[in-house]
């Protein structure tokens, strides 16, 4: 007989296991029927579209809904003006404001469809938030996350914008703010071909569980 494994329920690994599998097992909905909700908290973002360099990530969600994330986040209240919040205060609109600026930015690339995407929340307190998104994206390797950056973005305001176009804002155009940096050097094509063998090593084993 080995000696029995050490399980500490507190740990950070296992705490982050258990807030993810939570959020993996929650209730899967249509982005783009998203209705108003009170609450912080962490999301994760699924693709079931046919946009050719997603299609392992298009087949792999319509196939099994909700099993593959393209995106995972979080949204917190700022303390940025040292503004006390209790740990239990799940009275703001947090997680609810950040989805919708998603759908936006989905809703004006002229290469997406809001209707292809699906979304998995979890309501917890501020200070569990970032210890979930970083497990989460961990653990998937999410596209959106590593390879192809910028979703998350926000308009620069006037006369604030630095650095290149991202590689989400290459590959997906469409918001009208995205034109404010200028193009980047590298060509949509390496990017699509970086996207699809990310897709090929997560997806297909290479992370992760799922096997096609």
């Amino acid at each position: 007989m080995q000696q029995p494994d050490l399980f500490n329920p507190l740990a950070y690994e296992s705490i982050s296991a258990s807030i993810s599998d939570a959020l993996m097992r929650s209730e899967n909905v249509p982005l783009a029927e998203l209705e108003s909700f009170d609450g912080p908290g962490v999301y994760v973002l699924f693709y079931e579209g046919d946009f050719q360099p997603y299609r392992l990530l298009g087949d792999q969600n319509r196939r099994k809904a909700g099993s593959w994330p393209i995106y995972i986040g979080k949204a917190a209240p700022s303390t940025r003006k040292g503004k006390d919040i209790a740990p239990d205060d799940f009275s703001g609109k947090e997680l609810y404001t950040r989805l919708k600026d998603h759908c936006k930015s989905i809703r004006q690339a002229t290469n997406l469809d809001i209707a292809d995407f699906s979304v998995k929340m979890l309501i917890l307190s501020y200070i569990w938030v970032p210890m979930a998104e970083t497990a989460m994206i961990t653990m998937y390797q999410p596209l959106w996350n590593t390879l192809i950056d910028g979703f998350g973005n926000h308009d620069p305001g006037s006369g604030r914008a630095n650095g290149r176009r991202s590689r989400w804002d290459t590959l997906h155009p469409g918001r009208p703010w995205a034109s404010k940096y200028p193009a980047r050097e590298e060509k949509p094509e390496l990017v699509v071909q970086e996207a699809v063998q990310h897709l090929k090593m997560s997806i297909g084993g290479g992370i992760g569980y799922v096997v096609l």
